[in-house]
């Protein structure tokens, strides 16, 4: 029976670290919470809040920023932050100068971005192309149209 000596075993070590040190890189990645954005090419050229947006705001939104919600205390599993019915109540939202470091509340939120509390609460995140439509409405000045 051969005994292996030291230079063998420490080869072996050495290469099984390598190995390990190996499949760990390419096996992770850090991110830091980033992820690529999804692109989206439907976004109309001129946005329309009554076409465009309030039906995104109704079918993903209005579950929890409804009237029915808006109260204060809030209810269980509702924010009662914001009555997304009402315009006025949305467009305080859509001010770069309500959100942090000139992103508004609204897109910081939606976006998932870090420091905004993530909407939709209840879960999930909308698409790629309703968060587009939505940061482009409040890029041209979130008017009532």
């Amino acid at each position: 029976m051969k005994i292996p000596t030291f230079r063998a075993t420490w080869r072996a070590s050495g290469l099984l670290v390598a190995m390990a040190g190996l499949a760990l890189a390419t096996g992770c990645s850090y991110t830091n919470g980033y992820t690529e954005p999804v692109t989206c090419t439907t976004v109309p050229a001129t946005v329309s809040y009554k076409l465009d947006v309030l039906p995104i705001f109704k079918a993903e939104c209005f579950r929890c920023h409804d009237a029915a919600h808006y109260q204060l205390p809030a209810p269980q599993g509702s924010s009662g932050a914001m009555n997304m019915e009402s315009f006025s109540s949305i467009s305080t939202w859509t001010s770069p100068k309500t959100g942090i470091n000139g992103v508004s509340y609204m897109v910081g939120c939606i976006r998932h971005d870090a420091g905004f509390i993530a909407m939709p609460y209840d879960g999930g995140k909308l698409d790629a192309c309703e968060i587009a439509t939505i940061k482009a409405w409040v890029d041209a000045g979130a008017q009532n149209n």
